[in-house]
């Protein structure tokens, strides 16, 4: 292939996808992903080996260099998971595995937190929900829990930063990925000082913070010559998945909406100041101009849910599947589509991992509700994908009470946006039109693209990338089923919180 290029890494929670994107006709011209584990050596831990996202990394970088001339790459960007916690001390060696951030052990830091500061103020500063998923608790945990290795830290640093510092030897990270650490000053944009003092987290344990389109160094020159790179290439720091992902799921402009559909799910639109809601059910992130926000509501497991169904329950069809050289998710489509709306009145919880938006609690537990002799697999593999959309429907109404406007179509991308169930579903519950977008699994990266080119002044503007990922097809509401699924959303919401003592005392019997 002939052109311009640039490269990029999307440091996820399942794999590394790289891509190269052609500057000159604006699209995705190759990807590839690496897949690395996550290891739970406890109930509701979740860790990862950095030496895996390096090693993808080197890997998926290798296999895009076959298509293309090194000369032709004009930058390497990334996009990543956020909310890590990774130790590394001065040479940039990881000091122990990355705890990331669907990990729930640091239940204890957070009411150590709300105890010394207060849940409110803590949110007003950040625009983050207290939360164990968020890195200030868990580098908490590592002070009370294993305080030789906190005190031998010089940084921690979240996945893209990590593979930043191997490439250039520079320690830095980005406003966005700082701003969902529970440690920034959401409005002044620099580390909440007087707060960490007080909590006890050590500044100086924190990297530099830049702007998501920073140039922040060239590759070293032995890293280069084994990839095969240019040791002058530029490399562009990149921003946090969620937001590469909203840019690259076109939310350039105030109240611009979208959800990403993947193994956690959230709805996100951009404003021009942080929104704080007076519950606390969704928080804010800096946008890639720091002039804007994005207030967000994440849930911990969407696509995750349907994975454990389909590893579970549906495991036979795997093979058939294979067989018929389909995806099992459509084939679970297929059996979902055999229930009707409201899966004959099967509900379920989709808290497979505690969850955060709406209700921020660790103990929440994944419940089917109404389960009766009559019900089916079919029954079951629609209620997963209903609930789902209702618990994001529920963040969307926070959105809604706080004056945040929802502007349609509501863009949606993301592994689940190949479904052709899920995004029906989603328009009748939100009684909105949705928008699924041409690339979907790509998003993050694409907006890593988006973000390298406009730092190195191939856009002059975010919003020249707008028409780049084009809606492919559009779901509108059907009236009858949007009925259903207005009664259905509202027993959601009062099914959890029935059954909120209920988690607690679960997961106090069986502790971790």
């Amino acid at each position: 292939m002939c052109g311009r290029y640039i490269l990029v890494h999307d440091i996820g929670t399942t794999g590394d996808k790289a891509v190269l994107f052609n500057v000159e006709n604006q699209s995705i011209v190759d990807s590839t992903i690496v897949e690395y584990p996550t290891y739970h050596p406890k109930l509701l831990w979740a860790e990862q080996k950095p030496d895996d996202w390096w090693n993808a990394f080197i890997e998926s970088t290798k296999r895009l260099l076959k298509k293309v001339k090194p000369d032709d790459i004009e930058a390497i960007s990334f996009s990543g998971q956020m909310m890590a916690c990774l130790p590394i001390d001065r040479n940039g060696n990881a000091l122990d595995n990355a705890i990331i951030w669907m990990d729930q052990r640091s239940t204890e830091e957070v009411e150590y937190i709300r105890n010394k500061f207060g849940e409110y103020d803590f949110y007003s500063i950040t625009g983050n929900r207290l939360s164990p998923t968020y890195p200030v608790a868990k580098i908490l945990w590592l002070k009370r829990n294993r305080p030789a290795l906190y005190n031998g830290v010089y940084l921690f640093l979240q996945p893209k930063d990590y593979i930043v510092a191997r490439l250039t030897g520079t320690f830095q990270t980005d406003y966005s990925d700082a701003s969902l650490t529970g440690m920034l000053d959401i409005r002044k944009k620099g580390w909440a000082l007087q707060m960490l003092q007080e909590i006890g987290v050590d500044v100086d344990k924190l990297p530099i913070i830049k702007p998501s389109t920073a140039v922040v160094g060239e590759i070293d020159s032995n890293i280069a010559h084994g990839l095969g790179l240019h040791h002058r290439l530029p490399v562009v720091i990149g921003c946090g998945d969620g937001i590469c992902t909203a840019v690259g799921a076109t939310a350039t402009d105030p109240y611009d909406t979208y959800i990403y559909l993947g193994a956690s799910s959230w709805l996100s639109t951009l404003t021009s100041e942080p929104i704080l809601d007076k519950s606390m059910r969704f928080f804010n992130m800096v946008y890639i101009e720091p002039t804007l926000y994005t207030p967000t509501g994440t849930m911990q497991t969407a696509g995750a849910a349907l994975r454990w169904f389909r590893d579970n329950i549906f495991l036979l069809e795997k093979l058939t599947a294979n067989l018929l050289g389909i995806s099992e998710y459509e084939l679970i489509d297929r059996e979902a589509r055999r229930s009707p709306p409201g899966a004959n009145g099967l509900l379920f919880l989709p808290y497979l991992m505690g969850e955060r938006s709406p209700w921020w609690s660790p103990y929440a537990r994944g419940v089917l509700i109404g389960l009766t002799l009559s019900h089916s697999r079919s029954d079951i593999a629609r209620a997963i994908l209903e609930g789902v959309a209702f618990n994001l429907g529920l963040i969307m109404l926070s959105f809604i009470e706080n004056g945040i406007v929802i502007k349609e179509p509501i863009a949606l991308a993301g592994g689940g946006a190949k479904s052709s169930l899920w995004p029906e579903v989603f328009s009748n519950v939100y009684n909105k039109e949705i928008a699924v977008l041409k690339y979907r699994e790509e998003v993050a990266a694409l907006g890593a693209c988006i973000t390298a080119a406009y730092a190195i002044k191939i856009y002059s503007s975010l919003r020249e990338s707008k028409y780049i990922n084009t809606p492919q097809q559009l779901y509108r509401p059907t009236p009858t089923e949007v009925n259903i699924y207005r009664k259905m959303l509202d027993i959601f919401r009062r099914s959890y919180l029935a059954l909120n003592d209920i988690f607690k005392e679960i997961n106090y019997l069986y502790r971790y």
